[in-house]
């Protein structure tokens, strides 16, 4: 309780013999009154009834007094108490009147400055504010940094963004020399994504304090931000050459190295950190997560587990144990561990996670279930919820339930592009070709010239309209333009020539597609095209490939029913 802290000491630092001395009236338990009885010095009687107050939690009645006595005493510890009061019931106002107050009167107290120094901020007395600064720097104030920090975190929560970056300005113009100062004005600017302002800021802070790690640390952050990873790793070097057991500096080159893909030595630089301390946990994660990412399932679920018995760590390790237990094809773990997480920035991560696990288990209406609850829960989220659903039910071969669902969500979701070019892809399947054209003019409309569309509008007239096929060799070429190397769109477009009568032309692209990715069905096509130009026995083959890969794909069943021979004997 703050009685316990405020009021404990009472306020023998006040100068009693200077206001006379007196007792404390009857009927005090009430709400006190301002003017003393008979014979009681008003000072003394102002201190004894705040007192009274404070202990008795009427802290706005303590704190009326005590700007009494302080407007009548000027003393500094009056000052001080009534500071903290103020602060408490969060009366800024009357905070900055007892600080301002309290500063002036210990002019050698760098708590009062730096309270105060915030207080004349929040009440836009920047140049009040930078007078306090002054102090600071004169006083050598050990904190001044964590002061400026502290500032900088309230600017950010509490003024619109120009108008807290027109504070840092005009603090910077005050104390030019000031590194601590500009290393929070490129803080700020930072987090409020005025980059070229926190770079230059950033810059000056180095010219007055060269090897300062802190300020080489924000250095390397906006180098990463701008894609200059060289950079970054040189701010990043320099800082730990001037602090080599900085711990949290090490931390954050171990993690810029893996970042950048360098996992061997991030996981170095990590297993030196943790070898020196073993409760550096955040250490201990990014090694797990490190383990994780480079298939080191065991050792990282070593780690893991011993970090979920951290309050801090524990949802993010139960779900990056789930990670693990379905990379292993542990399904039903992974279920159990995503569940655990079920609140935090990481919640909605692990319900998704958990329907894949549902699905991969079979239990679809459990899943479809979920998928509404999630929904509900995180709407910014449904599209993505709603493609998983669709994409589930195609699996469970209710196309037609698909095909409704992603009708349902486009009353929701007008126009968005994914589920106008899922919707398309299962209209194909349920034979509705009117809606997967108008479904794919509509997202080429939205997105000219994307490849995807361009594709499955090209494949699809290739696949049913004979009487569009150089309608359809058109698409699939601007969309190959832009993707000369995707192995669908080479499939296609050797798919278009077969049915144009061009076979020989035809297998060089389906040879090309199947080389780069073993589909089953390009493995349906190449094969097709090889045994109807006599290509029989390398037909088998591919089609044997593709079978076993899948043979309940609908390209292989159409195969097999099309070309039963071929399936005679040696391929199962």
């Amino acid at each position: 309780m703050i009685a316990g802290v405020l009021w404990a000491s009472g306020c023998a630092g006040v100068n009693s013999s200077a206001v006379g001395s007196g007792e404390l009236p009857e009927g005090t338990h009430s709400t006190p009154s301002p003017s003393p009885p008979e014979g009681v010095a008003a000072p003394i009687y102002l201190m004894l009834v705040g007192e009274i107050a404070g202990q008795r939690g009427q802290f706005d009645v303590a704190l009326d007094h005590y700007l009494q006595l302080l407007r009548a005493v000027h003393d500094a510890r009056v000052a001080e108490r009534a500071t903290q009061i103020a602060l408490y019931v969060k009366d800024t106002g009357k905070a900055l009147e007892a600080a301002s107050l309290w500063s002036e009167l210990d002019t050698k107290n760098l708590p009062a400055h730096r309270i105060n120094a915030m207080l004349e901020i929040k009440a836009g007395n920047t140049d009040k504010a930078a007078e306090e600064l002054a102090w600071l720097v004169e006083l050598k104030d050990p904190e001044l940094e964590n002061t400026l920090i502290e500032l900088v975190k309230w600017l950010e929560g509490e003024l619109p963004r120009d108008q807290g970056l027109k504070v840092m300005e005009d603090l910077t113009k005050a104390h030019p020399r000031l590194a601590e100062l500009h290393l929070a004005y490129a803080l700020l600017a930072s987090n409020k994504d005025v980059l070229m302002t926190a770079r230059a800021e950033v810059e000056k802070a180095l010219a007055l304090r060269p090897k300062w790690a802190r300020a080489q640390m924000l250095k390397a952050q906006l180098l990463m931000q701008s894609g200059d990873s060289n950079g970054a790793r040189a701010a990043l070097q320099a800082a730990l050459k001037s602090e080599p057991n900085n711990s949290r500096l090490a931390l954050l080159y171990a993690q810029f190295l893996a970042k950048v893909g360098d996992l061997k030595k991030a996981e170095q630089e990590l297993n030196r950190i943790v070898e020196k301390d073993r409760s550096n946990h955040d250490a201990r994660f990014a090694l797990a997560s490190i383990w994780l990412e480079s298939g080191q399932l065991e050792r990282a679920r070593s780690e893991f587990q011993a970090l979920s018995g951290d309050a801090r760590w524990q949802t993010q390790a139960d779900f990056s144990l789930g990670l693990i237990e379905a990379r292993q094809g542990h399904t039903e773990n992974a279920l159990r561990q995503f569940d655990r997480v079920s609140q935090g920035p990481l919640e909605f991560d692990a319900r998704f996670n958990a329907i894949s696990s549902l699905i991969s288990l079979g239990r679809y209406d459990e899943a479809r279930m979920r998928l509404a609850a999630v929904r509900e829960k995180f709407p910014a989220e449904k599209v993505r919820l709603y493609l998983l659903e669709s994409e589930m039910l195609v699996k469970a071969k209710q196309t037609a339930v698909a095909y409704a669902l992603l009708g349902d969500a486009l009353k929701e979701e007008p126009g968005q592009v994914d589920l106008l070019y899922s919707r398309a892809l299962v209209a194909e399947q349920l034979g509705e070709l009117q809606v997967l054209e108008t479904d794919l003019r509509a997202v080429l409309e939205k997105k000219p010239g994307d490849p995807a569309a361009l594709n499955a509008l090209g494949f699809s007239l290739a696949e049913h309209r004979l009487d569009r096929l150089d309608e359809a060799e058109g698409y699939i070429k601007q969309a190959l333009a832009a993707r000369p190397g995707d192995p669908a769109i080479l499939d296609s477009y050797g798919w278009v020539l077969y049915r144009k009568g061009q076979p020989e032309l035809a297998l060089t692209y389906l040879r090309k597609a199947y080389k780069l990715f073993q589909d089953p069905e390009i493995a349906a096509h190449l094969g097709e095209v090889l045994w109807e130009t006599g290509r029989r026995t390398e037909a088998r083959k591919i089609w044997a490939e593709g079978m076993k890969k899948n043979p309940q794909q609908d390209d292989m069943q159409r195969i097999g029913q099309k070309y039963p021979e071929a399936f005679r004997g040696d391929i199962k």
